[in-house]
């Protein structure tokens, strides 16, 4: 426990609303890159969407994640090159596979901390 002098004083204000909104908002994003086979902006809403999400994972959970990070980024970035090279838009079966993964497991996690639903019993509780 930290000593009285390097304890910080707490706000009556929280950030819980405009954290479910940016959260919600991130969400959107990955849905229209998706629809969009939009790789590179899927794969970086995906990031932001992990940075959010960061402080609800479990120390497993953030090293699977961090590797997934890595082997997606290279695939998006070859992905990108054939862009380039080819002029035309198009995502491997086997990208889009994998970022969709990715953001399940994100959507997992978000639904195991209680941030998509609140959890409780009673109905009019969650209201509070």
């Amino acid at each position: 426990m930290a000593s009285e002098s390097e304890s910080r004083s707490q706000s009556e204000f929280n950030m819980a609303v405009s954290y479910l909104s940016r959260l919600n908002a991130l969400f959107y994003l990955c849905n229209d890159a998706a629809i969009s086979l939009d790789s590179y902006n899927w794969f970086h809403t995906l990031m932001a969407l992990y940075r959010e999400l960061s402080t609800e994972m479990k120390k497993d959970e953030i090293d699977k994640l961090q590797k997934d990070m890595k082997k997606l980024n290279v695939a998006v970035n070859r992905n990108m090159d054939n862009i380039r090279r080819k002029g035309t838009i198009i995502i491997e079966s086997e990208l889009y596979q994998s970022l969709h993964d990715f953001e399940m497991e994100l959507r997992r996690i978000l639904k195991s901390a209680g941030l998509q639903i609140k959890m409780t019993d009673k109905i009019l509780d969650a209201m509070k």
